[in-house]
C-alpha cells in the first residue's frame, strides 16, 4: 500500500511538472517599458567571477522609478535622504534610449549598456565596472531593476 502510495504521488508530480512546461511556452515576452525601481546591487570580480556582494536596496533610494516610456523616453525620479533625514526627490531626468530585444541591447542617452540578464519582472544592466575589491582588476557592478 505504501509503494502504491508513493507511485501515485510521483506520478502526479509528473502530471504537474508536464502542465508547467505548457506555461513555460507562453511566457511573456520581455518588455522594457514600463515603471522599474532600484532593487540590489551585485559586484562580481573582475579576476575570477565570484559574487563579492549582493545588496538590496531598502528605504528611501528603493522608491526610486525609472520609467521607460514606449515612445523612447526614460524618466528617472530618483529619491534620496536629506539632511533632515526627510525622502526627498533630487529632481526627475528624462533622457532618450533605445532598446533592441533580439541584439540584447541598451543604450541611454548615447551610452551602450551591458545587459547581464532581464526577466519580465528584472532587469540586471552593469553600472559600472571598479576595483571593489582592491586586487587591482575592475569588478563588475551590477545594477538590478525589478517591477
Amino acid at each position: 500500500m505504501k509503494k502504491f502510495f508513493l507511485l501515485a504521488i510521483i506520478s502526479s508530480g509528473f502530471v504537474f511538472n508536464s502542465c508547467s512546461n505548457d506555461d513555460d511556452d507562453q511566457t511573456e515576452e520581455f518588455s522594457i517599458v514600463g515603471i522599474w525601481h532600484p532593487s540590489r546591487e551585485i559586484v562580481v570580480s573582475g579576476n575570477n567571477g565570484v559574487t563579492l556582494s549582493n545588496t538590496s536596496y531598502s528605504g528611501c533610494y528603493s522608491t526610486s522609478t525609472f520609467d521607460f516610456k514606449s515612445n523612447n523616453t526614460l524618466v528617472s525620479n530618483i529619491f534620496e535622504l536629506n539632511t533632515s533625514d526627510n525622502c526627498v526627490s533630487t529632481g526627475i531626468d528624462t533622457v532618450p534610449y533605445t532598446y533592441d530585444h533580439n541584439a540584447k541591447k541598451l543604450v541611454i542617452e548615447g551610452e551602450d549598456i551591458e545587459i547581464v540578464s532581464r526577466t519580465v519582472n528584472e532587469l540586471q544592466i552593469v553600472s559600472e565596472y571598479d576595483d571593489r575589491n582592491g586586487d587591482g582588476i575592475d569588478d563588475k557592478v551590477i545594477f538590478v531593476l525589478a517591477r
